[in-house]
Protein backbone atom coordinates (compact mmCIF):
# COMPACT_ATOMS: atom_id res chain seq x y z
CA UNK A 1 0.00 0.00 0.00
CA UNK A 2 1.21 3.18 -1.25
CA UNK A 3 1.36 6.51 1.74
CA UNK A 4 -1.38 7.74 -0.88
CA UNK A 5 -3.92 4.68 -0.10
CA UNK A 6 -2.75 4.35 3.22
CA UNK A 7 -3.92 8.63 4.06
CA UNK A 8 -6.80 7.69 1.79
CA UNK A 9 -7.99 5.01 3.61
CA UNK A 10 -7.29 6.78 7.04
CA UNK A 11 -9.83 9.31 5.84
CA UNK A 12 -12.30 7.25 4.53
CA UNK A 13 -12.69 5.24 7.79
CA UNK A 14 -13.11 8.08 9.94
CA UNK A 15 -15.55 9.95 8.27
CA UNK A 16 -17.46 6.94 7.41
CA UNK A 17 -17.11 5.49 11.09
CA UNK A 18 -17.90 9.14 12.70
CA UNK A 19 -20.29 10.13 10.01
CA UNK A 20 -18.45 13.58 8.65
CA UNK A 21 -17.32 15.06 5.74
CA UNK A 22 -14.41 17.11 4.75
CA UNK A 23 -14.80 20.10 2.69
CA UNK A 24 -11.81 22.55 1.93
CA UNK A 25 -12.45 26.11 0.84
CA UNK A 26 -9.68 27.08 -0.99
CA UNK A 27 -10.85 31.27 -0.82
CA UNK A 28 -10.08 30.70 3.13
CA UNK A 29 -7.89 28.32 2.81
CA UNK A 30 -9.84 26.63 5.45
CA UNK A 31 -11.35 23.13 5.85
CA UNK A 32 -14.97 22.62 7.17
CA UNK A 33 -16.55 19.75 8.41
CA UNK A 34 -19.92 18.88 8.41
CA UNK A 35 -22.03 16.82 11.01
CA UNK A 36 -24.33 14.16 8.64
CA UNK A 37 -25.70 12.49 11.91
CA UNK A 38 -27.01 15.12 14.27
CA UNK A 39 -31.13 15.85 12.83
CA UNK A 40 -29.72 19.74 12.82
CA UNK A 41 -25.90 19.69 11.21
CA UNK A 42 -23.47 21.57 12.42
CA UNK A 43 -20.36 22.94 10.32
CA UNK A 44 -16.76 22.60 12.18
CA UNK A 45 -13.43 24.26 11.34
CA UNK A 46 -10.53 22.60 11.36
CA UNK A 47 -6.80 23.83 12.14
CA UNK A 48 -3.81 21.51 12.25
CA UNK A 49 -0.77 23.08 14.29
CA UNK A 50 2.41 21.44 14.56
CA UNK A 51 5.54 21.20 12.79
CA UNK A 52 5.81 16.92 12.53
CA UNK A 53 4.42 13.88 13.75
CA UNK A 54 5.39 14.86 17.35
CA UNK A 55 3.81 17.80 18.33
CA UNK A 56 1.11 17.79 15.53
CA UNK A 57 -2.85 18.48 17.12
CA UNK A 58 -6.05 19.18 16.06
CA UNK A 59 -8.47 22.03 16.61
CA UNK A 60 -11.92 21.88 15.83
CA UNK A 61 -14.12 24.90 16.81
CA UNK A 62 -17.99 25.87 15.62
CA UNK A 63 -17.69 27.33 11.59
CA UNK A 64 -21.26 29.16 11.86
Amino acid sequence: MTRKEQIHAALYNAAVDAGFMLTALPETATIIVDDLLEKTPQRYEVTFTGTDISDMDVHITTAW
